[in-house]
C-alpha cells in the first residue's frame, strides 16, 4: 500500500490457512497461517504464501531440531565428516576440512543446511563450533597417541560466533586441552560474517592469528565485500567459493577472473584453495593457473573418521605415489622430488622451490620408487 501524498511503499505480507472446521481448531488455523507468513523471504516486495505440506515438514524439523539439539550432542548423533583437500601439483592429501553431520535415529540424516540456519537463529550455533573444534583435536589426540599419520584440519566458524568476546580464549583453551600444536587447526570465516561486523572480525582475527591459529577465508566469490574484506585484514588461506569456481570453468579464459584472482591472492601471500571440483578437466585447468590446493567430490566426498584414516594410511605406505599421475607436465616446469618422512620439512622444501620446479613429495624410500616409476624415465629431474 501507498499513503497518501507520495509516502514510503509498505510490504505486506500475507499467510494463508485453509480452515476446515472438522479438522483444525481456529487457534491451530492461526498458527499455520502465522508459519506460512514466516515462509515468505524477506524482501519488500509484497507477497502471500499457502500453508502446505513443505511448510508443515519444514515446521516439524525444526521443532525436532529445537527440542534435540542437546541430546544429539550427548549421544554423539552429531558427528565430524573429513573432507581431503589436495595439493594441486602432486595430488597428494595435505590437509582436510571438518563438516558437522547430524545422524538423527528418528528422522534419519539431518542436512546441515537445514539446523545451521536455525542454530544461528537461536544462538546455539556457538555450542556446536566449539562442540566440533572439540571433537577434531580429540581425533587428533588420539590419532598422535595412535602413531597415526597427522594433517591440518580446517574448522568452520559462524558468523555469529564472533559476537561473543571469549572466541579467541574458548578456542585456545580447547587446543591446550588435548595438546594439539596451533598449525593443526585452521579456522575458517565466510566473508558474511565482516560485512556484518567488520570490526568485530577484525579484532578477532588478530587475537586467533596472535595466539598462532592460520585464518582462511571462505565462500570468497559468493558476495560482493569480499575485496573489501581482503583489504583490512590480514588472512592466511583464500577459498574459493564452489558456486563460483563452478561458474568459472565454463568461461572462456578471456572472460575468467580466476587467473587474476589466483595472482592478487599470491601477491598478498595468500594460498589457495578451489572447492566443489568435479571434474579432471577443472583440476588440469586450476593446475594450470598456478592454484594451490582443490577440493571436491573429484577427489573424495566428506567422510566419517574411520574411513579417513583409512585413506591417510593408504597415501602414507607404499600407495603414496601422487594421486594424479599424469606424465604430462602442463606448468613447462621440471620435477624435484623430495623423500622425508618429516612434513614440516617437505613443506618447507616445497616453499623454496616453489615456482621454479614442480615439487613431488612422499615420505620412504618406497613410496619414492613407486613415484618414479609413475612418472617414467627423466621424468624427475632430483630426488632430494
Amino acid at each position: 500500500m501507498r499513503q497518501q501524498g507520495g509516502g514510503n511503499n509498505l510490504a505486506v505480507k500475507t499467510g494463508i490457512f485453509r480452515f476446515d472446521h472438522d479438522t483444525a481448531r481456529l487457534t491451530d488455523a492461526c498458527d499455520r497461517a502465522r508459519l506460512a507468513c514466516e515462509s515468505i523471504p524477506r524482501t519488500d516486495v509484497s507477497a502471500y504464501a499457502w500453508f502446505d505440506s513443505r511448510i508443515q515438514e519444514d515446521t516439524a524439523i525444526k521443532f525436532h531440531i529445537l527440542r534435540n539439539f542437546e541430546k544429539a550432542l550427548e549421544n554423539g548423533w552429531i558427528q565430524v565428516y573429513y573432507q581431503p583437500v589436495i595439493r594441486a601439483m602432486t595430488g597428494s592429501v595435505c590437509n582436510c576440512e571438518a563438516l558437522v553431520r547430524w545422524m538423527d535415529p528418528e528422522v534419519g540424516m539431518i542436512s546441515p543446511g537445514r539446523f545451521i540456519p536455525i542454530l544461528e537463529e537461536t544462538g546455539q550455533i556457538y555450542q556446536l563450533d566449539l562442540y566440533m573444534f572439540e571433537q577434531v583435536c580429540r581425533d587428533y589426540s588420539r590419532m598422535k597417541k595412535a602413531g597415526k599419520r597427522l594433517i591440518p584440519v580446517s574448522v568452520n566458524l559462524s558468523r555469529k560466533d564472533f559476537l561473543h568476546d571469549d572466541l579467541p580464549d574458548a578456542i585456545d583453551g580447547i587446543s591446550r586441552k588435548y595438546s594439539v600444536p596451533r598449525e593443526f587447526t585452521n579456522l575458517e570465516i565466510t566473508e558474511s560474517a565482516y560485512a556484518e561486523n567488520p570490526g568485530q572480525i577484525i579484532s578477532t582475527v588478530e587475537e586467533l592469528r596472535r595466539l598462532g591459529f592460520a585464518v582462511e577465508m571462505d565462500d570468497f566469490g559468493s558476495g560482493y565485500s569480499s575485496l573489501n574484506m581482503l583489504s583490512q585484514m590480514k588472512l592466511d588461506i583464500l577459498k574459493l567459493d564452489m558456486k563460483f569456481v563452478q561458474s568459472e570453468m565454463v568461461k572462456s579464459a578471456d572472460q575468467s577472473v580466476l587467473n587474476d584472482i589466483i595472482i592478487m591472492a599470491h601477491r598478498m601471500n595468500l594460498s589457495v584453495v578451489a572447492e566443489g571440483v568435479e571434474t579432471r578437466e577443472q583440476v588440469n585447468r586450476l593446475r594450470a593457473l598456478g592454484c594451490d590446493y582443490v577440493q571436491g567430490y573429484f577427489f573424495a566426498k566428506p567422510m566419517p573418521i574411520a574411513e579417513f584414516e583409512k585413506l591417510l594410511n593408504a597415501q602414507s605406505g607404499r600407495t603414496q605415489a601422487p594421486l594424479l599421475r599424469n606424465p604430462q607436465n602442463e606448468t613447462g616446469m621440471r620435477r624435484v622430488l623430495v623423500v622425508d618422512d618429516d612434513a614440516g620439512y617437505r613443506e618447507s622444501v616445497r616453499q623454496a622451490f616453489e615456482g621454479q620446479y614442480q615439487v613431488l613429495e612422499t615420505s620412504d624410500a618406497d613410496s619414492a620408487l613407486a613415484c618414479l616409476r609413475s612418472y617414467g624415465h627423466a621424468g624427475v629431474s632430483a630426488v632430494i
